[in-house]
């Protein structure tokens, strides 16, 4: 009894260290929490989300040698990569029921058709590696690029919003759902989120490790990235081509996430 007792106390504390270590993204997908209007805390799994998926071959190669190069450093983080064929930059992660699937397959159409209708089409550019709070590696865009991706988001945002389905915002502060509806007031009220979004591409994070840990997972440390020479990468630009709609679960014939809808700019 007294083994039993210490396995259970065991898994207990581990899995509210887990939660307590968590406040984003993907299973790897932990659960995001949010204030409702009683003030009870609600947590909820994101299980979809919109992006831009990056091909150019110069720019893959570029993040792999940089995922490499923490390697050396720190090779208990080979569980943090982010496979090549899944590199993306990120616009909106999403929480939707089971009822909602059609409905979001048209806010999705919608924005794109006011993407393509109203944004004339521009090269994104990257300015340095960063991390958010030492548990995700990321590279940053320009700030002109930026405003860009934002710009695309607000439309995402517009039409997800105004049909009720939940939003999660991504941003270094910890994650915040949306309790969206047809009221524009309730998405004016989260404005200030807006200005938090920071638009990234994500090279490695150490949500993906499955080892259990009692204390912190390990982290990915500003010495393990910071002299690796981007020149070559901040030449390169991507050119949009296609956004896609995908589900968090993999396509095991495709081993990559399940596409729910994309659209070509």
């Amino acid at each position: 009894m007294n083994i039993k007792r210490s396995i259970y106390h065991y898994l207990s504390y581990s899995s509210f260290l887990i939660k307590n270590h968590y406040h984003h993204n993907n299973t790897i997908y932990p659960c995001f929490h949010s204030l409702r209007n009683n003030n009870k805390m609600s947590y909820l799994k994101p299980n979809y989300f919109i992006c831009i998926p990056i091909k150019n071959n110069n720019i893959c190669n570029e993040l792999i040698n940089i995922q490499k190069h923490v390697l050396v450093k720190y090779d208990e983080l080979k569980d943090c990569i982010i496979e090549r064929n899944k590199f993306h930059i990120s616009l909106l992660i999403l929480h939707i029921k089971k009822n909602q699937i059609e409905l979001s397959k048209e806010a999705f159409n919608e924005a794109m058709e006011k993407i393509k209708k109203n944004m004339h089409n521009e090269k994104i550019c990257f300015e340095k590696l960063d991390t958010f709070r030492n548990d995700v590696l990321y590279l940053s865009l320009k700030e002109d690029s930026n405003k860009y991706i934002i710009n695309i988001i607000n439309h995402l945002i517009d039409s997800f919003s105004k049909r009720g389905i939940k939003i999660i915002f991504n941003n270094k502060k910890p994650a915040k759902e949306i309790l969206s509806n047809n009221n524009k007031k309730e998405l004016n009220k989260n404005s200030n989120d807006l200005q938090h979004i920071t638009p990234h591409l994500t090279l490695m994070k150490n949500s993906y490790m499955k080892k259990m840990y009692m204390n912190k997972k390990p982290q990915i440390l500003p010495f393990f990235y910071t002299d690796y020479d981007l020149t070559n990468l901040l030449k390169e630009q991507i050119d949009i081509q296609k956004i896609q709609f995908l589900e968090m679960d993999m396509d095991t014939s495709t081993s990559y996430y399940k596409i729910v809808s994309e659209f070509n700019l």
